[in-house]
């Protein structure tokens, strides 16, 4: 008969605190911390091993809640560790939404790092558990570079948004009157930069204006009389603005601009190093058109061993596709949110992979289509997910069988 140790750790980045339960909820021995370091996960090592000698324990669980990058070292240590492997221990990295969900069911608990550390040996202990963590993947420095893009797009996304307000404070007009489709482009960064105030732009002549339009399009317009109409227009159309305040909103919106060309410049440099990395990761998810190389490296990155996954519904659910249900008598929700405690990284890649597919086949297009008219709220982003939970069985299938995508 098993008679288990569960171990909870609450985890920072200069200590862990620990908390040791037996089968019957039953703390063995107070609860303490050692720093996070190799010595202080040795010292755990040896306390857990002198335990389970101690109350002829011979499975171990151990847990702690997924916490940025500090219990990484923690995790590996602790799952890769020899002298544990005899007792079966089974290490799990714990969504804290999950941790936070169960501790509800002790309402007088307060919020330390000592409950904390009991609050996940006791939730070990409940049972129906995540997929155990497993040590040094060899999937882990793609992972860390998709996660790292991943970063610098959001970073871009809300720098993006952050000038677009700018933008609006200068040329209140500037994105109504569509003075250009890519605002980011050389000639209307030097439109809004180069220039103080709409009332500059006013007054300034169509001859001026045009050369000047000439000079930063490098002679690429095909019609920079009506590129100067344009920007004449939603200059007479802002809204004015004190020079004072005029001077501080440039400069700002300057250093915006410089910001997310840095940003830029660093995902150029970050998709190479993706490409590198993953052709030590031989695949057939690029043979699927529209996919390419970045979305397959966030995909294998987040999902690691195939096998870790019974069947496609888990690889669904663990990626954040799966929706709860929202049903009595006869009535049921058009909004059915989908589960959260899931790998965020695996559903951003799938939905770009999905966004991508159906650009470039027409099976996923008439299926994005198709669910697009279903939809009554929220058109885009329903039938991107719907077709993003589709292409999650046909990745599933091509990652187990190792087959190639046929049409």
């Amino acid at each position: 008969m098993s008679k288990n140790l569960f171990v909870g750790a609450d985890i920072d980045a200069r200590k862990f605190v620990i908390c040791f339960l037996n089968d019957d909820g039953k703390q063995l021995g107070k609860i303490f911390s050692l720093p996070n370091s190799s010595e202080g996960t040795k010292t755990l090592t040896e306390k857990i091993i002198t335990l389970c000698k101690k109350h002829n324990l011979n499975e171990i669980k151990i847990g702690c809640e997924a916490t940025s990058q500090y219990s990484f070292h923690f995790l590996n240590e602790m799952s890769s560790d020899k002298n544990l492997h005899m007792f079966n221990t089974v290490v799990f990295q714990l969504n804290p939404k999950l941790i936070r969900g169960f501790k509800k069911s002790y309402p007088d608990t307060d919020k330390t790092d000592l409950k904390d550390a009991f609050v996940i040996a006791d939730r070990l202990r409940f049972g129906r558990l995540p997929q155990p963590y497993l040590p040094n993947q060899n999937h882990l420095p793609l992972q860390r570079l998709t996660r790292f893009r991943f970063h610098v797009v959001q970073n871009i996304s809300r720098e993006k948004n952050y000038l677009f307000s700018l933008i609006f404070l200068k040329y209140s007009a500037y994105k109504q009157q569509k003075t250009f489709s890519n605002e980011f482009g050389a000639t209307s960064q030097a439109v809004l930069t180069e220039f103080l105030t709409a009332d500059e732009i006013a007054d300034t002549n169509v001859e001026t204006l045009t050369e000047f339009i000439i000079k930063k399009g490098k002679n690429r317009f095909s019609d920079p009389e009506d590129i100067v109409k344009n920007i004449k227009a939603m200059a007479r159309k802002s809204y004015k603005i004190r020079p004072e305040l005029a001077k501080s909103v440039n400069l700002v919106l300057a250093m915006t601009l410089k910001n997310i060309g840095v940003m830029q410049k660093s995902l150029k440099e970050v998709n190479k190093a993706i490409s590198d990395e993953l052709k030590a990761f031989p695949n057939t998810l690029q043979s699927v058109p529209g996919i390419g190389q970045i979305y397959t490296a966030g995909i294998i990155a987040e999902i690691g061993d195939i096998n870790r996954f019974e069947n496609e519904a888990k690889l669904a659910k663990f990626a954040g596709l799966a929706w709860r249900k929202f049903q009595t008598s006869d009535y049921q929700a058009e909004e059915t949110p989908f589960f959260r405690s899931s790998n965020k990284y695996l559903r951003y890649y799938l939905v770009q992979a999905a966004n991508s597919l159906k650009n470039h086949n027409a099976e996923y297009r008439k299926f994005y289509d198709s669910k697009y008219k279903e939809a009554l709220i929220h058109k885009h982003k329903r039938a991107l997910v719907l077709t993003a939970r589709k292409f999650v069985r046909l990745a599933y299938a091509m990652l187990k069988s190792g087959k190639l995508y046929q049409a």
